[in-house]
């Protein structure tokens, strides 16, 4: 807080003091109070994310005076710490927060000017992480629509907020949101894999929890997925070639939507073992790979019944062909044809009788053969 008298301020006493006093608004807690010497023209009091009520009052030995009374709306985007009387409401319309890029001499800040306010405030915190975060802030003309935004504080793989204001009648309005970077650097952490989902040729990667905000050394602009097999260098189908320092290829996918979680690898091997690793990337590139995780993939069961329908089931099919074709050869054409034994001459135009005959006429033989078994046979 830093009290500031008005012109019009005098005091007809001897040496002035101020007190600053704060009171949550929405309960009836008993409020808090700070006394300092004029000699301070300034002094920081810690909140929470309530609203309170903050009172500034000038005193000496004659009296008391208000400076100044003033409510502190709790909202995401105004300072948990007030040091300063400038935050007077910073607004309540919710305005979408654009990215902005940072240069060697500083983060560079526009904004789309209008013709109804003199002047434009930009404000920002130089250690956002800390409480209090050493609230900053500078004014500029009305012609004015860009600004180089320097800080001794800025340092790169940290996030840092601008809020522009436009005033007129000393009474300001928050325009535009800015954030970035003086520097972007790389992800601190990688995305851990939560959940894999196994295929005999897919596998699907999820990281849910993995933070895109201010916490991240730089704006997290997707995620890239490396698998390999453990044996062999990758070539998978859709993915780019990716050649570690020891000369090891991986198959290479990207992500462009940091908000994209969730990635399925296909076109893998069955009954294999692979080795995969997800990377988020910023604009600052992204970490070295370090540590894989490690998958096999099931045995395709598909392929056993393919086996099956490709190969037992014919050779089967041609063994008991060939046993067939062998038994109609000896039934039907065997080498040295037996009336008794045939079954041709069962059919009854080949029998007299009862008994089988074989008419010579009927047949042209291809091969004569003398029985010299001593059993009779009736020709």
């Amino acid at each position: 807080l830093f009290p500031q008298q008005a012109p019009s301020f005098r005091a007809n006493g001897g040496s002035i003091s101020y007190e600053v006093t704060w009171k949550k608004v929405e309960d009836g807690s008993k409020p808090e109070s700070i006394s300092f010497s004029s000699v301070y023209n300034s002094t920081r009091i810690s909140i929470d994310n309530h609203s309170y009520r903050i009172s500034i009052m000038a005193k000496n030995n004659l009296g008391i005076a208000t400076i100044l009374t003033f409510i502190y709306e709790s909202e995401v985007s105004c300072r948990k710490i007030i040091e300063t009387l400038f935050c007077s409401l910073l607004g309540t319309e919710e305005l979408k927060e654009e990215q902005v890029n940072g240069t060697d001499d500083g983060i560079f800040i526009s904004w789309e000017p209008r013709h109804i306010y003199d002047s434009y405030i930009i404000d920002w915190c130089n250690f956002p992480k800390l409480q209090p975060c050493d609230l900053q802030w500078k004014r500029f003309g009305p012609n004015t629509s860009s600004a180089l935004i320097n800080s001794a504080a800025f340092v790169p793989g940290v996030r840092y907020n601008f809020h522009i204001y436009g005033s007129v009648a000393n009474r300001a309005s928050l325009l535009e949101k800015k954030t970035g970077y003086l520097r972007e650097l790389p992800p601190l952490l990688d995305p851990i894999v939560e959940k894999v989902e196994l295929t005999f040729n897919a596998v699907t990667l999820s990281w849910d929890s993995y933070p895109t905000n201010e916490s991240q050394s730089g704006f997290v602009r997707g995620y890239h997925v490396y698998v390999s097999p453990i044996q062999e260098d990758c070539r998978l189908k859709g993915s780019k070639k990716h050649v570690l320092p020891d000369d090891s290829v991986l198959c290479k996918y990207t992500i462009e939507d940091p908000e994209e979680k969730r990635y399925t690898v296909k076109h893998l091997l069955s009954n294999t073992k692979y080795k995969l690793v997800v990377k988020a990337y910023t604009g600052g590139g992204e970490t070295p790979i370090v540590n894989f995780i490690y998958i096999d993939t099931p045995f395709n069961s598909n392929m056993l019944y393919l086996l099956v329908l490709l190969v037992i089931v014919p050779a089967l099919v041609a063994a008991i062909c060939r046993w067939k074709m062998k038994w109609v050869k000896e039934c039907c054409c065997p080498v040295i044809p037996s009336p008794n034994r045939s079954k041709v001459l069962s059919f009854k135009e080949f029998k007299i009788g009862s008994e089988k005959v074989l008419k010579i006429s009927d047949c042209i033989p291809d091969m004569l053969a003398v029985d010299n078994k001593g059993e009779a046979q009736k020709l």
